[in-house]
């Protein structure tokens, strides 16, 4: 073996007689499992604060500054450079490891979202220089472990990452992780690295197929709101999906069969089956119900096996070409990949795009696949088969089931319904996704705010199941438990945006539907739900108009089909943000002859939104009294609930 100024050469000899995971010892795999646990976390946080940025700044110059931080992976061979393969590793991974920590104390901020995102991009490339020895499974199995344990917290935490939140809980999270990655980085650095081979840059192109691949777990397979909300299943049900998926994954990581002698024409059809079953589910016209945590799960185990085949080549200890800093590189696409499928997936849920957004998952899943064909044939170290390691494997995710258990031990009871049957007190309340006036998701300041109005039916707008925009939280199950009230779901622009309903009243039936849309952009919708109040019935609903000053026909359109859909029927309330102001033609086609008047008396012209806007509107028919309307301002949305107490008429 020769050392030169292009790389080491060897011949092929080594590499098939080289050990099955080198080097051995959980040190090495704890690093890889902790940096993508901190890693997942740093992009869920920083993606809300990013949007915010985008609201504040504008799309296209917040779009700039992202997908700047996202190519931030392109500083590795620098960093390489002036620092050594240890100074990257240290820059990365033990960065993004003080990010996490300095996240936990001041709370997640712009600058350090960016940061922190700057320095994953780092990591990944860190991750390749340490695992550099371990077989395409070693890595992809300390990944998916990584993910496993991330599902695990995160259900335990009702999805609201712990980041976000103060106490002892979240803390104890934060130091665990922050304490065991730097463990595992000292020991990694004070045992020495395997030295690089020479890299071609096919085997280079093998180190981008991280990107998609956590792009795919963080939009769908890892997501456990995704599959509840899209899958009209429990979170319970959905987080147990999500882990016995991973489960799976690592049973068959972990079997040694993953990728033995794989043509690279079967990675092609494998994650071209990939993005067709990920573009079916996610995306604003897509499957919903059974099918969604079934591909969840088959989602899972696919993407880890691209994942295993394409990380072979890089990880290789033997093999002619150049300079490793070209490993460096293929990083850093898979890096600015993960911004790609991401940020260009939300903009296709608000803004009009030239095709639907499902097609970027799909093509996340078909690129995996590209990836692990051409690094197919490059080889790597190969595992034995073992089929008590995979019975191992499979076992550790099903052991984190106990945190679905955590989960489900704390639902709260619902809350009795009303002891005076002859009044409702009800809000409506756009939430902005949770996410505060200071950039800051922040579901508990929404409890809050509505729980000072004393409602027994609450009427939201911008809820998110696991939208990336609210770093992928189920807030209307999370207000649910909260709040101690059923919830009836009605999604919009896509399975995880839309609106809610919740109540402590018996909910008789219940139904939704999306309102026309002629374009690829956002999609208004609207839910309702028929409550037993006592000995009668009340309707009510909750939607969300189309927003802007030249919207006007959109709005009318909207009106048009929410009529439609309400037909004239009794004791009903209708109520959300209606972006319409008072004296406007929109608000007009609501009341003017259809029964319907509002619950604010004229003279209220108090705003409800932080820009002094009137824009949210409860309205009734003439069989229901309304007194005691209110607003309430509260820095925890862009928008103030709006509060009215409801009685039936003689």
């Amino acid at each position: 073996m020769a050392t030169t100024d292009v790389g080491t050469q060897a011949g092929g000899s080594a590499e098939e007689a080289g050990p099955t995971i080198v080097p051995q010892g959980p040190a090495r795999l704890t690093l890889i499992a902790v940096t993508t646990v901190v890693l997942a976390q740093t992009l869920r946080f920083s993606l809300p604060l990013f949007d915010r940025f985008a609201e504040s700044s504008g799309v296209a110059a917040a779009a700039a500054v992202v997908l700047l931080v996202y190519l931030a992976g392109l500083l590795a061979p620098a960093v390489r450079r002036a620092a050594g393969p240890k100074g990257l590793i240290v820059a990365g991974v033990g960065g993004l490891l003080a990010v996490r920590l300095l996240a936990q104390v001041l709370s997640p901020q712009l600058w350090l979202a960016c940061l922190g995102t700057a320095l994953a991009m780092i990591a990944i490339a860190a991750l390749y220089e340490s695992a550099r020895g371990l077989s395409g499974v070693g890595f992809a199995t300390a990944v998916v472990a990584g993910l496993a344990v991330d599902t695990a917290v995160r259900m335990t935490f009702a999805t609201w990452d712990p980041v976000w939140r103060s106490g002892i809980g979240p803390w104890l999270v934060c130091l665990a992780l922050v304490g065991l990655g730097a463990a595992a980085l000292v020991r990694e650095l004070s045992t020495g690295l395997v030295p690089p081979p020479g890299i071609s840059w096919r085997d280079a192109l093998g180190a981008a197929a991280l990107g998609p691949f956590l792009a795919l777990q963080a939009l769908v397979f890892a997501n456990p709101a995704f599959v509840a909300s899209s899958g009209w299943r429990s979170l319970t049900a959905a987080g147990a999906a999500v882990l016995i998926g991973q489960a799976l994954a690592l049973a068959f990581l972990a079997s040694g069969v993953a990728v033995r002698a794989v043509p690279g024409g079967v990675a092609v059809l494998g994650g071209t089956v990939l993005g067709v079953l990920t573009g079916t589910v996610a995306g604003t016209y897509a499957l919903t119900g059974w099918p969604v945590p079934v591909i969840a799960v088959l989602g899972q185990v696919l993407s880890a096996w691209l994942l295993a085949v394409a990380c072979r080549a890089p990880l290789r200890r033997a093999g002619r070409g150049g300079p490793v800093w070209r490993i460096d590189v293929g990083a850093a696409l898979g890096g600015f990949l993960i911004a790609l499928v991401l940020v260009a997936y939300q903009l296709g849920t608000v803004e009009t795009i030239p095709l639907p957004n499902n097609v970027l998952p799909g093509l996340a899943g078909i690129g995996l696949g590209a990836l692990a064909a051409i690094a197919a044939a490059r080889g790597g170290p190969l595992p034995a088969r073992a089929p008590l390691r995979a019975l191992i494997g499979g076992a550790v995710p099903l052991v984190l089931l106990l945190a679905i258990g955590v989960f489900s031990l704390t639902v709260p009871e619902h809350a009795p319904a009303p002891q005076n049957p002859e009044a409702l007190r009800v809000v409506t309340y756009n939430i902005h996704e949770a996410v505060g006036r200071d950039g800051k998701l922040d579901p508990a300041a929404t409890a809050a705010a509505i729980e000072a109005e004393r409602p027994n039916v609450v009427l939201l707008q911008e809820v998110s199941r696991g939208s990336l925009t609210s770093g992928t939280t189920d807030l209307a199950v999370w207000l649910s438990r909260r709040l101690g009230m059923r919830l009836v779901w009605g999604p919009a622009a896509d399975g995880q945006f839309g609106n809610a309903i919740l109540t402590s009243y018996p909910v008789r039936s219940s139904g939704g539907a999306r309102m026309p849309r002629g374009d690829w952009s956002q999609i208004r919708g609207y839910v309702w739900a028929r409550l037993a109040v006592g000995n009668r019935t009340v309707d009510v609903w909750s939607t969300h108009l189309e927003d802007g000053a030249d919207q006007a026909d959109a709005r009318a359109r909207e009106i048009t089909a929410l009529l439609k859909a309400w037909g004239d029927a009794p004791r009903t309330i209708i109520a959300g943000d209606l972006n319409a102001g008072p004296g406007s033609p929109e608000l007009g086609l609501l009341t003017d002859g259809t029964g319907l008047r509002s619950a604010a008396i004229s003279a209220d012209a108090a705003p409800t939104t932080a820009s002094g806007e009137k824009y949210d509107w409860v309205l009734g028919t003439d069989d229901l009294l309304f007194s005691d309307h209110s607003v309430r301002p509260s820095p925890a949305s862009d928008h103030h609930p709006v509060a009215v107490t409801v009685r039936f008429g003689q």
